[in-house]
């Protein structure tokens, strides 16, 4: 027989990014918790204060199979969903569960960001924009397997481990660092336009 002629390997693909939660890893830092505490973060739903985003973090999903990892912040349909932070957009993508989502990340990428359930994008979204926090990114809805009749932002915190997997981090409890009340009229200005100190 002759030599066998090469074959051309297989390009590889990213994957998907996760439709729901990613597997607990290991526990943040004080470090992190520091940094997320002075980032201020805001309710990325406007008018809901700190205190009325419901525990909804460990509720159990798939039947017990696994937990939930993120809140679901009820609104009613069409309400601003705003940007927690201040940081740049990765990621506009549609699935089956999370429907409508956006993945964003804080200034330094140190977390990511995902807003599921969207009903649509706010007007001149794109991936790589740079947002502020309290910019309206997108409005409340019940896309992907979202019940039809109860509209709420699935809102999820994930730290930048990998810049080839970031929608696969280790989540975290959002609760805690959320200190803004949702409000777009507050919008601070992106990082990137913040001016230099002298």
């Amino acid at each position: 027989l002759g030599p066998i002629a090469p074959t051309a390997a297989p390009v590889a693909e990213l994957p998907e990014p996760p439709f729901e939660s990613p597997p607990p890893s290991a526990p943040m830092t004080h470090m992190d918790e520091d940094y997320l505490r002075d980032r201020e973060l805001m309710v990325p739903v406007d008018g809901v204060r700190p205190e009325k985003v419901a525990d909804t973090y460990w509720q159990a999903r798939d039947g017990g199979a696994r937990s939930h990892q993120a809140v679901d912040i009820l609104a009613p349909r069409g309400t601003p969903v705003l940007s927690v932070d201040s940081g740049t957009v990765l990621r506009l993508t549609k699935n089956t569960l999370g429907g409508i989502t956006i993945y964003a990340t804080d200034p330094e990428k140190r977390f990511v960001f995902y807003y599921a359930h969207l009903d649509r994008y706010a007007k001149g979204l794109f991936e790589g924009k740079t947002v502020a926090r309290g910019e309206v990114i997108g409005y409340v809805g019940t896309t992907g397997n979202a019940p039809k009749q109860t509209p709420h932002l699935h809102f999820q915190v994930m730290r930048f481990v990998d810049e080839r997997q970031w929608w696969n981090g280790p989540p975290l409890d959002p609760r805690p660092f959320l200190s803004q009340t949702g409000d777009r009229r507050r919008a601070a200005p992106p990082a990137s336009e913040l001016p230099e100190l002298q």
